[in-house]
């Protein structure tokens, strides 16, 4: 259910309020902030309700987080005449910003919970899963950070772009990062793990072999001409 509802709201996002995300986008982070904020506190105060059961696992399953990043990737392996990237790469970076701070009480939640138990130690499949954590959480912040306009001008495209090359290795720990977490209920026989698990690997599978075609299509048509090619040419002009 998390993820039709996390679908749902994205598509409000990239459909319903495309233009004004991309005129006036600081509201939208104001309200993404204040869901943060509500999701956390509500967690604190251990309300329930019917609305509740919506949004709480959003947040602290990372559900919306993962699919807004999802939506900023596959931009990236869109045909560069495709209406689809027409429409969303005006707000790629709107989106990636969203994304980060939904992400964040993902990250309160669970940062706080692991830290009180910090003291006895992590072994096994839960220690590396913490380890990615942490990784995946700076790397998040330097992307999230060079996403704000202001930075970006600060910045040279070149080293721009050498950071935003960060994104890969960030989306696919992501995956693994979850996947780790989602395992062991899943080898338990959870279903709503091994659902999980299950559209995670789909989504991210397609997303690399997408990728890399586009990756090859794009050396391709940028590789120079064969020399028979080349002797085509002189042939013809002579």
């Amino acid at each position: 259910m998390r993820f039709i509802v996390a679908l749902l709201v994205s598509l409000v996002l990239v459909v319903a309020c495309a233009k004004p995300l991309k005129k006036h986008p600081v509201p939208f982070y104001v309200g993404a902030v204040v869901l943060v904020g509500v999701y956390l506190w509500g967690m604190q105060a251990g309300v329930r309700g019917e609305v509740w059961s919506y949004l709480q696992p959003l947040m602290q399953r990372c559900a919306l987080a993962f699919l807004l990043f999802t939506i900023v990737m596959f931009v990236g392996v869109l045909n560069d005449k495709s209406p689809l990237r027409s429409r969303l790469m005006p707000i790629r970076r709107q989106l990636s910003i969203l994304a980060c701070i939904f992400a964040v009480g993902h990250i309160v939640f669970y940062g706080a919970s692991y830290l009180s138990r910090l003291a006895s130690g992590f072994t096994g499949n839960l220690a590396f899963a913490l380890g990615l954590a942490a990784i995946i959480t700076a790397l998040m912040v330097v992307l999230g950070i060079t996403s704000f306009q202001v930075v970006r001008h600060g910045m040279t495209g070149a080293a721009w772009k050498r950071i935003q090359r960060f994104a890969y290795p960030f989306y696919l720990l992501t995956y693994v990062h979850l996947a780790l977490l989602l395992m062991p209920s899943a080898l338990a026989g959870n279903q709503v793990a091994m659902v999980s698990i299950a559209v995670y690997s789909i989504v991210v599978g397609a997303y690399v072999v997408l990728r890399l075609r586009k990756a090859l299509a794009d050396r391709a048509a940028s590789a120079p001409e064969s020399p028979a090619a080349d002797l085509e040419l002189e042939s013809a002009a002579a």
